[in-house]
């Protein structure tokens, strides 16, 4: 496999780790101190390191629609794995702070009502 393609196999990885572990981390403080918009925040910011191995995979996307075609390799398809993974919780990890968001505010309401 040529060196530029290992280098951004690696380089998805590292940015995709990164940022699903940022977004995990997010979710995890928001269950221990309940700060959902501390949360959002935090998981904006994984999902910049996200954004990094996005616009690495669409610039191997383009190389190759521009007649570069790309190595495949297990290296590529194992960081195109991290990089949807990443994605998947990132998005869920979205849904669950609203979702806490949402309960929080219904418990408050309530208890506001009471």
């Amino acid at each position: 496999m040529d060196e530029k393609t290992v280098e951004q196999s690696m380089q998805l990885i590292l940015h995709s780790g990164t940022g699903r572990s940022m977004v995990i981390e997010a979710v995890r403080d928001m269950l221990k101190d309940g700060d959902d918009a501390a949360a959002k925040k935090k998981i904006e910011a994984g999902g910049k390191e996200i954004g990094e191995a996005h616009d690495i995979q669409t610039a191997m996307m383009s190389a190759e629609c521009d007649g570069h075609p790309v190595e495949k390799s297990i290296l590529l398809i194992h960081a195109q794995d991290h990089f949807m993974t990443a994605l998947a919780v990132r998005d869920m990890a979205n849904l669950m702070v609203e979702m806490y968001a949402a309960l929080k505010d219904k418990n408050e309401k309530a208890e506001a009502d009471a």
